[in-house]
């Protein structure tokens, strides 16, 4: 291992002094050091990242549980590996939205989803009852307003409130900084801690006309909302959010939780 790669053991294990906690994994808790050091810029896209050896040269982890979490980090678009060059923290070549949790729409190899490309419409502040009320425990709420163009199929409409006490930067950040970003990698960097339990509700509805305007569906449509109430851990509310999603032939794969890492995962 160079001294780069030495400074980067270090830093993991500096990282994993707070992760590794009674009932978590060892490989969970790598994954989410990770993934924090990633999502915060600590570890900038194009990092090379030390090898599965000399990762556990440097670190009380053995082989497997390393090999584990790099795994669940290259299924979920955090890192990738380069044949005959080695495994790379993952640069944003495009515009596609990186490791969605609620948009995985699974495309025609059945081991894999459609890209999605989000567009914020809104953002703005709320100080009255809704539907996210009783999850969030509170009226003053902040709304962004996103089209989730899926592939070139169609697109999806969201609605995502949360605390801006508790989730600052998503009011502060210039508009298309927040479009390019993971929502789910930006809650981890403003509350070091993973999206856990998610409650999911799907019902059929008649979508209204603002709606059918944002997504390009004719007027009247009728089509899926998926209400989403999600948590830190397994009680800690943290955002509610709601998803219109068009008639169309793609299944959707719903996660777990925040840590699921979707088909390529589960075939492993």
């Amino acid at each position: 291992m160079n001294q780069d790669q030495a400074t980067l053991g270090a830093d993991l294990q500096r990282r994993l002094d707070h992760y590794v906690r009674p009932g978590i994994p060892k490989y969970m808790a790598m994954r989410d050091a990770i993934a924090h050091a990633v999502a915060t810029g600590s570890w900038p896209p194009g990092l090379r990242l030390p090898t599965e050896l000399e990762w556990a040269a440097a670190l009380p982890l053995s082989v497997g549980t390393i090999q584990r979490a790099l795994r669940m980090l290259v299924d979920e678009g955090i890192i990738v590996r380069q044949q005959g060059s080695g495994t790379f923290v993952a640069g944003r070549p495009d515009e596609s939205m990186h490791a969605p949790l609620h948009c995985r729409f699974v495309d025609d190899s059945g081991k894999g989803y459609l890209p999605v490309y989000p567009t914020i419409l809104a953002r703005y502040e709320l100080d009255e009852d809704g539907a996210w009320t009783a999850h969030l425990g509170r009226q003053h709420v902040f709304c962004i307003e996103r089209v989730l163009a899926i592939g070139d199929e169609f697109s999806v409409f969201s609605r995502f409130y949360a605390d801006p006490d508790r989730l600052p930067a998503f009011l502060t950040l210039p508009l298309k900084k927040l479009g390019s970003e993971n929502f789910k990698e930006l809650i981890m960097k403003e509350t070091a801690q993973a999206i856990g339990l998610m409650d999911q509700y799907l019902s059929s509805r008649k979508f209204e006309a603002a709606v059918c305007k944002a997504i390009g569906t004719r007027a009247g449509t009728v089509g899926q909302r998926l209400d989403i109430r999600a948590y830190l851990g397994r009680s800690s509310p943290v955002y509610y959010q709601e998803l219109f999603i068009p008639p169309n032939q793609r299944v959707l794969h719903l996660a777990r939780d925040g840590r699921d890492g979707g088909l390529a995962q589960g075939s492993k």
